[in-house]
């Protein structure tokens, strides 16, 4: 009962997390650049946010160069769905990338689970399975019908969903210590995962400057007398915004690493990710005055109902 409790604790605070995304993302654009400042940003925080969960009640911080290495490719991969997000947040509602966001979380490390690790296979979960695969054309109809059906949302999609399939699977390899290498404890790798976000995500937003530099070296000056200074967000209110991003986000991912090493990733991300479909939606009417229209609330409605499934 312990791990389904911290589970229903993450899933608010991930429901949570990605509403200070969303946020972030109307205040300062879906940019490389404002995307990138903020992966960085927001890694570092969470690093912190993690390193003193271990530090105070994880047993205490612990370092070893396989866990960095899974860190790092779970952070690449990470950073990579972030970034992509706001592109479709900018482009749909939060709960349009939730949905594909998290069932790419759930239904690979499902096959994951039953052919890497022969879990518990049933006709529900198959029947689970197929659900899914069908919920996830709703969104894309529900454009379609507003002729808003472009290739690059549906590739978008498509992206994220594979990107947090492979972290989750990542994540789970690491926790059950699949291949017996020095592994460390689950706020431990959060930190390590959290911090190479930061990096990577820091020198991506490095080579986008130098980048930008030589961009505008080429180009003639502007006129001064002409130019008008564009108005910048809050400073106070974004950092409250990344704040709040790295609190959810270290605690929740932390207690998901402690589910995940006592609880079938057959069971554990259904649960993830049928509670997220559904919070999200409610934090993006919430926060944002976001309503769905009928075809990507059917979709939410019957992925959310397939998650259920996974548990017989």
């Amino acid at each position: 009962m312990q791990y389904y409790l911290y589970i229903f604790a993450a899933v608010v605070l991930l429901a949570l997390q990605f509403s200070t995304n969303k946020a972030y993302g109307v205040r300062c654009g879906d940019g490389a650049k404002a995307s990138l400042v903020f992966a960085t940003a927001a890694g570092f925080a969470s690093a912190v946010v993690t390193f003193v969960i271990a530090a105070t009640v994880g047993g205490g911080f612990r370092f070893t160069w396989f866990s960095l290495l899974m860190g790092a490719l779970m952070a690449s991969l990470s950073c990579a769905y972030t970034l992509i997000g706001f592109k479709i947040m900018s482009l749909g509602d939060m709960s349009v990338f939730m949905m594909f966001l998290m069932l790419g979380g759930m239904m690979l490390p499902y096959l994951f689970g039953v052919f890497v690790l022969h879990e518990t296979i049933s006709v529900w979960r198959i029947l689970g399975v197929i659900l899914l695969t069908v919920s996830m054309v709703f969104p894309v109809l529900a454009r379609k019908k507003a002729g808003k059906a472009g290739g690059l949302f549906v590739v978008l999609c498509i992206a994220v969903f594979l990107c947090n399939g492979v972290a989750s699977i990542v994540s789970k390899t690491h926790q059950i210590n699949l291949f017996n290498q020095d592994v460390v404890n689950a706020p431990s790798y959060a930190c390590l995962g959290n911090f190479m976000n930061g990096v990577i995500s820091l020198v991506c937003l490095l080579v986008l400057a130098l980048r930008n530099r030589g961009a505008e070296e080429d180009e003639p000056e502007p006129d001064t007398e002409k130019a008008v200074p564009a108005a910048k967000p809050m400073l106070g209110a974004i950092a409250l915004i990344i704040a709040a991003n790295a609190l959810c986000n270290g605690v929740s991912y932390t207690l998901q690493l402690l589910s995940a090493s006592n609880l079938p990733a057959s069971v554990l991300y259904p649960m993830v990710t049928g509670g997220t479909v559904v919070l999200s939606a409610v934090a993006g009417r919430i926060f944002f005055r976001e309503k769905p229209d009928n075809i990507t609330l059917a979709g939410l409605i019957l992925s959310f109902v397939a998650t259920f499934l996974f548990l017989f």
